[in-house]
């Protein structure tokens, strides 16, 4: 049976039960159940759900704001609920909230530095292209999956075509292949944790415009 703070369903009774054992639950904890369960929610990707997790997130964020473990991952998720919604310009800056608390709390990071970059590049939005491509670089060095490799590899190729920059971008495109078709992540415990199981279509068709370019 899944924890009371992971339904995927949010009927009358589920929400009863879900705010009874929040009530009792202990007060540091209960940031981490909100955010869980809104996590929970958006995963189902149902829009009566998502309005559920983004108010559930809401409240977290304002009724516990020195909750710094938490913040960094609901601000990212606020920013995937309102890309699943198809509202891109409050999404691009609700990852950009997470990637600044990144920086001011950096013991926890999340995946909004990649999602954000994404969203950036598939929107079109050519004005953040410069400081997309700082993060993306400030991070190179810590990059560790193969499917990250390969997608912020991919990116890196599309603005640097951007730019005129031809040449990176065939280095970068050529890092890019590199990684989606490596079999093994290269870490010794864990040969296939982050492989490229599924390549992502329009990153690969804009790679390939650039290096025909």
């Amino acid at each position: 049976m899944a924890e009371w703070y992971r339904r995927k369903t949010w009927s009358k009774i589920d929400e009863e039960e879900f705010f009874a054992k929040l009530g009792r639950a202990r007060k540091d904890s209960r940031a981490q159940y909100l955010k869980i369960q809104a996590i929970e929610l958006v995963d189902t990707k149902k829009k009566e759900l998502l309005i559920v997790a983004e108010t559930l997130l809401n409240k977290m964020l304002a009724e516990y704001p020195d909750d710094n473990f938490n913040k960094g991952s609901a601000l990212h998720t606020l920013a995937d609920i309102y890309k699943l919604n198809e509202d891109y310009k409050l999404a691009i800056d609700f990852y950009k909230q997470a990637l600044d608390f990144e920086k001011i709390y950096p013991i926890v990071r999340t995946q909004a530095y990649l999602d954000y970059s994404e969203l950036v590049v598939k929107t079109n939005k050519s004005e953040l292209f410069d400081e997309l491509e700082k993060i993306l670089l400030e991070r190179y060095s810590e990059l560790l999956f193969p499917i990250e490799k390969y997608k912020v590899n991919s990116i890196l190729s599309i603005l640097n075509n951007t730019k005129g920059q031809q040449e990176k971008a065939e280095q970068y495109a050529v890092l890019a292949e590199q990684f989606a078709t490596a079999n093994t992540s290269g870490l010794r415990y864990h040969k296939y944790l982050g492989v490229v199981q599924e390549r992502d279509n329009w990153l690969d068709i804009l790679v390939q415009k650039n290096k025909k370019t």
